[in-house]
């Protein structure tokens, strides 16, 4: 459901964000349910901000229960520095905005009430996006430090297999509320949608590292030089095994090795990146050596 527009950018509510806010409209807290809505949406467009600073187009936000996705045109996942400034945006302004709270409340500026309340639903949005748990902040975080050592598609599985281990925690915990008699639907609804959205990150990984090979020449174009990373790898592994161990804002030399662990030949990123795509992911290696003299 579109609701309308910031910087352009088309903001669309969640059903599970509209689920929520039902029921707390249901359960006679609607005043807080639209300082939940304020709050989720402040994070979001400092997302925003920070993502249209770096030059990058947003096609849309998506208000979700526990924050929000900007769903940004182009390859950010793939510029660790930049990924991890966008991503730290939402949870460093709610922490802003509680410290605000703070001193209006300090001032009697605001009612006590409402002061509190404010302080307390940042917090909770700052700490809950911190998790390094995709598809939460800290987990875009916790992906953008371990892309630089083990390659973008393994660094969103295993940040997307926190998130999916979270989500379980959650619905252990709300089970165990609804066995003790203590009613919590939006733990058990974030638990969904946390392992639903982890689950999402984790499939759409294989095709954004696609779009990122694609446009690896590109990225030395634009670049002009790139640090290289030197891998060593059996010569009969397929190409889509070595591609895994990719680096962002690397070039990646591969020296292979023969049964006997000898360097048998060389092999460079773009060889093996026109591979995968001209000759399919089962070539070996040792495929790319045989027209070299």
């Amino acid at each position: 459901m579109r609701i309308g527009k910031i910087f352009g950018v088309s903001i669309v509510l969640n059903p599970f964000f509209l689920l929520m806010l039902f029921g707390f409209g249901v359960a006679g807290l609607l005043p807080q349910a639209l300082i939940l809505f304020g709050i989720v949406l402040i994070h979001e467009a400092s997302h925003l901000a920070v993502a249209k600073g770096y030059g990058l187009a947003v096609a849309e936000i998506e208000l979700l229960p526990f924050g929000g996705v900007a769903r940004i045109e182009g390859m950010i996942e793939f510029d660790p520095a930049v990924e991890r400034a966008v991503a730290l945006a939402g949870p460093l302004t709610n922490l802003f905005l509680a410290g605000i709270c703070l001193i209006l409340l300090r001032y009697a500026a605001l009612p006590r009430e409402t002061a509190l309340q404010l302080i307390q639903n940042n917090l909770l949005m700052a700490g809950f996006n911190c998790l390094p748990a995709l598809p939460l902040d800290g987990g875009r975080v916790y992906r953008a430090h371990l892309a630089k050592r083990i390659g973008y598609r393994r660094a969103t599985e295993r940040a997307a297999s926190v998130g999916q281990i979270l989500a379980a925690l959650f619905a252990v915990f709300g089970a165990a509320g609804l066995y003790l008699g203590y009613l919590n639907l939006t733990l058990i609804l974030l638990a969904f949608f946390v392992f639903y959205a982890a689950r999402k990150e984790k499939n759409l990984a294989a095709y954004a590292f696609i779009r990122y090979l694609a446009q690896k020449k590109e990225e030395l174009r634009r670049s002009g030089v790139l640090p290289t990373e030197q891998l060593v790898a059996a010569a009969d592994l397929p190409v889509r095994e070595i591609v895994k161990y990719f680096i962002p804002k690397r070039y990646h030399l591969v020296l292979l090795t023969d049964h006997n662990y000898e360097i048998i030949g060389l092999v460079t990123e773009i060889e093996i990146i026109n591979a995968l795509f001209d000759r399919g992911t089962a070539t070996t290696l040792r495929d790319l050596t045989s027209h070299k003299p």
